[in-house]
C-alpha cells in the first residue's frame, strides 16, 4: 500500500470512529508506513549514490537528503492523532478523578451513618441511596481500584455488623444479597460449558466487577462458603485460560519452526537461481506455493514473529532481485536465439528447394532437434519465425513423402504377404505338444522376416506381429520374458536387412524406454519415503511394490535387448571388414 493510501486510511479511521477505538488500527498504519518509508528513503538513497558516481569528482557532494511530501503528510497527521488521543485520555484520568472523590465521598457517607442518631428506617433508606451511587459512579484509575473497594467493603460490612438495625430488616436485605450472589456463581458455573474461552473470560470478569460493586454483604456464616464456591467456579474457566495459552504457546512454536523451514527453502532457492526461462518460472511457482504457506501459516511466538516476517520480506525481495536481474540479460540472449533459429530457416528452405530428399532427411531432422534446443526468441518475432521454419519442413516432407508414395507399390506387396503371414499366426491354436508350436511360430517368424518392408503407414503392424508371437509362444509353455526375447530375435533378424538408420532408431529407442523406466521407478520409491505405514499389508504400499517389480522385469529385459543390439552390429561391422579385407586381397593379386 503506498503512502498516500495510508493517509488516506489514517484520516478516515480520525473521522469515522471514536479517537479512543482506533488503537490498534493505528498501530498497523504507523507499522506498515514505517517500512514503506524506509524502502522510499533506500530508493532515493541508491539513486543519488548512482547520480554521484556518474557526475566528475569536484561537482558531487557527500550529503544525502531525504525529502518526501507524502511521508510529511502523514507524519503530520500522525502528529494530531496523537495529540487527540493525549487529550481524550487526560479527559478520561480527570473524570476518573472525579469518579474517585465521589466514591470517597460515599464511603465517608456510609461511616457516618453509624454515628447519626434517626430512625432505622430512615437511616437504611440514606445507605441504600448511597449504594445506588457507588453503582452509578464511574470507573477509578486503575491504581486506587483495590484500596477504594476494601475501604468501601469494610465500612458496609461495618453498618451490618455494628449499626443497631432492626433484624428482620437486615436478615432480608442479607437474604436478598445472597441470592444475587447465588445468581452470579450460576452463571459462572454455566461459563464452564461456553466454547468461546475467551468469551467466557470478559463475562467472568464481569460477574467478578458486579461481586464487588453490585452485591451487598450477606450473613457471617455465609460469607467464606460463598465466596469459595465463586472462587471454584472462576478457577474452572482460568484452567481453561491457562490451557488455552499453553496450547497456542505449542502451536506457536511448531509455527516458528514451520517458518523458519519456509525461510531457509527461500534462501537455497535464491542460491540455486536459474539459466532458462522455465527455470524461472518453476521456482517462481515454488516461492509462490511456499508464500501462500508462510501466509497461511499461524503466528510465532511474539519475541521472534516480527523478525521472521522481516527475514521472508526480505528473502522474497532478493529472489525478485535475482530474477529481474535475469530477465534483464534476458533480451540479448533471446537476440542470439533468434540469429540461430533464422540460420535453421535458411537451411531448411535451401533443402526443401534442393529435392534431394534421401541425402538431406538427416540434415533435416538434426535441425529440427536443435530448433527445440535454441531458447525463447523475441515474442514479436517468436510466431512469425515458426511458421516460416514450420512451412519450409512440412514442405520438404510432403514432397518427400509424395515421392515415397510412388516407389511403394514393392512394400504394398510386402504388406500383403506380411498380413497373410499375421492371420497364420493369428489362426494357431494351442497345442498339446508344445515344441511343436513353438516350431510353427518359430517357421512364421522366418517367413515374415524374409518378406522386405512395408508401407510407412502400415508400419504398426511389425508391433502386432510381434505382440501375437509372443501371445503364442506363452502359450507354448515359454515365459513372458523368453517368449520377449525370442520374439525379439524376430525384429533383430529384420534388422539385418536394414542400414545404419535402422540400428540408431532401434539403439534411441531402448534407451529411451530404459530412461522412462528408471524414472518412473526413481518416482515410485521416493513415493514409498514420504508414506508412513507399518503395516505391510496396506493395499496401496503392495501396489506399488508390485508396480517397482513389474518395472525392474521390463527394465532387464531391455538391458538384455540392448546387449543383443549391440552384438548383432558388432557381428555385421565384423563380416564387412572381412568382405573389405577379401576385397583388398584380390586386389593385390591381380
Amino acid at each position: 500500500m503506498s503512502i498516500a493510501l495510508l493517509t488516506k486510511e489514517l484520516r478516515n479511521l480520525m473521522q469515522e470512529y471514536p479517537i479512543n477505538k482506533i488503537k490498534e488500527p493505528v498501530k498497523q498504519l504507523e507499522k506498515a508506513f514505517e517500512q514503506k518509508d524506509k524502502e522510499i528513503q533506500a530508493e532515493q538513497k541508491e539513486a543519488f549514490e548512482k547520480g554521484q558516481k556518474q557526475l566528475p569528482e569536484e561537482e558531487r557532494t557527500a550529503d544525502f537528503h531525504y525529502d518526501n511530501k507524502e511521508s510529511k503528510e502523514f507524519k503530520d497527521l500522525h502528529a494530531l492523532y496523537r495529540k487527540q488521543r493525549g487529550e481524550f485520555q487526560r479527559e478520561v484520568r480527570k473524570q476518573k478523578e472525579q469518579n474517585l472523590e465521589k466514591r470517597r465521598a460515599i464511603i465517608e457517607g456510609i461511616k457516618n451513618l453509624i454515628d447519626e442518631e434517626e430512625n432505622i428506617g430512615t437511616t437504611f433508606k440514606k445507605f441504600n441511596q448511597l449504594q445506588d451511587e457507588w453503582k452509578n459512579t464511574g470507573s477509578i484509575p486503575h491504581d486506587a481500584y483495590n484500596i477504594i473497594w476494601e475501604d468501601y467493603r469494610l465500612h458496609v460490612q461495618n453498618f451490618y455488623d455494628y449499626i443497631s438495625l432492626s433484624k428482620e430488616l437486615r436478615d432480608k436485605d442479607f437474604e436478598r444479597n445472597l441470592e444475587f450472589h447465588k445468581k452470579i456463581i450460576a452463571r459462572a458455573q454455566e461459563l464452564a460449558d461456553e466454547p468461546d474461552v475467551h468469551k467466557a473470560l470478559r463475562e467472568l470478569q464481569e460477574l467478578h466487577r458486579m461481586w464487588k460493586e453490585d452485591t451487598g454483604p450477606v450473613a457471617k456464616e455465609m460469607r467464606d462458603p460463598i465466596w469459595e464456591e465463586f472462587k471454584a467456579a472462576s478457577d474452572v474457566i482460568h484452567d481453561r485460560r491457562q490451557a488455552y495459552y499453553e496450547e497456542r504457546d505449542k502451536q506457536a512454536a511448531t509455527n516458528q519452526t514451520i517458518k523458519e523451514n519456509i525461510i531457509a527453502e527461500l534462501h537455497k532457492i535464491v542460491e540455486r537461481g536459474g539459466d532458462s526461462h522455465k527455470a524461472w518460472q518453476d521456482s517462481l511457482q515454488e516461492v509462490n506455493a511456499l508464500r501462500e504457506l508462510f501466509t497461511s501459516t499461524g503466528g510465532a511466538p511474539k519475541k521472534v514473529n516480527n523478525e521472521l516476517w522481516n527475514q521472508f520480506r526480505n528473502v522474497t525481495r532478493e529472489f525478485n532481485k535475482v530474477k529481474n536481474d535475469y530477465y534483464k540479460g534476458l533480451k540479448k540472449e533471446q537476440q542470439d536465439n533468434l540469429d540461430k533459429k533464422m540460420e535453421l530457416v535458411k537451411i531448411a528452405e535451401e533443402h526443401a528447394e534442393a529435392g534431394n530428399f534421401h541425402e538431406s532427411l538427416d540434415t533435416m531432422k538434426r535441425i529440427q532437434a536443435e530448433w527445440k534446443t535454441i531458447g525463447h526468441v523475441p515474442r514479436k518475432d517468436s510466431d512469425k519465425i515458426w511458421k516460416r521454419f514450420q512451412k519450409a519442413c512440412n514442405s520438404f516432407f510432403d514432397q518427400k513423402n509424395a515421392q515415397r508414395k510412388a516407389e511403394s507399390k514393392e512394400e504394398v506387396a510386402n504388406y500383403e504377404a506380411k498380413l497373410k503371414v499375421y492371420d497364420k499366426i493369428k489362426e494357431l491354436l494351442p497345442q498339446d505338444d508344445q515344441e511343436a508350436m513353438k516350431a510353427q511360430v518359430e517357421a512364421l517368424m522366418e517367413e515374415w522376416s524374409a518378406i522386405g518392408r512395408v508401407p510407412h503407414s502400415k508400419r504398426q503392424l511389425q508391433d502386432k506381429f510381434e505382440k501375437l508371437v509372443k501371445a503364442k509362444f506363452i502359450a507354448a509353455g515359454m515365459t513372458a520374458v523368453d517368449a520377449e526375447m525370442l520374439k525379439y530375435n524376430n525384429k533383430l533378424d529384420s534388422l539385418k536387412e536394414g542400414d545404419e538408420r535402422d540400428f540408431k532408431n532401434e539403439r534411441f529407442y531402448l534407451r529411451k524406454r530404459r530412461d522412462e523406466i528408471q524414472d518412473e521407478m526413481r518416482q515410485l520409491e521416493n513415493n514409498l519415503q514420504f508414506i508412513n505405514a507399518k503395516d505391510d499389508k496396506n493395499p496401496f504400499l503392495v501396489q506399488q511394490r508390485k508396480n517397482i517389480a513389474a518395472l525392474q522385469k521390463e527394465l532387464d529385459v531391455i538391458k538384455e535387448k540392448q546387449k543383443q543390439l549391440n552384438i548383432l552390429q558388432r557381428q555385421l561391422e565384423r563380416e564387412n571388414e572381412d568382405e573389405t579385407e577379401e576385397d583388398s586381397g584380390t586386389e593385390n593379386e591381380d
